[in-house]
């Protein structure tokens, strides 16, 4: 269970980090479609949220076909990825800690790790 708490924590950083650098255009989207959050806040579509932490993390492929398999939900998705939060009030907040570095931080290398 480690390492799978460990991966979602690079994946909301990763997430993270691309709301920050994609805040305007994500905003206007934003306006458009959203879902209500947990913290009482909003977030970007399931589907959106999917595709770009998919395209950050392609390790993230390894896992996403079981998941699918179990529960084809887009929503409990986000849900289990610990991604169902406002990523906007996370950033002015500073309410998501500092997790490690994606980077730096391998995450799938073999079967052996799942």
């Amino acid at each position: 269970m480690a390492f799978f708490e460990n991966f979602t924590s690079v994946i909301r950083q990763k997430w993270l980090d691309y709301v920050q650098a994609n805040r305007p255009w994500l905003t206007l989207q934003m306006r458009q479609t959203s879902v209500r959050t947990p913290d009482g806040g909003r977030r970007p579509s399931s589907f959106l949220i999917l595709g770009v932490v998919n395209a950050l993390e392609p390790k993230l492929s390894n896992l996403m076909v079981p998941f699918y398999q179990l529960n084809s939900d887009e929503d409990a998705l986000v849900e289990v990825l610990g991604l169902n939060f406002d990523p906007e009030m996370a950033l002015d907040n500073g309410s998501v800690p500092p997790t490690l570095d994606a980077e730096e931080t391998p995450l799938l290398d073999s079967a052996d790790d799942l």
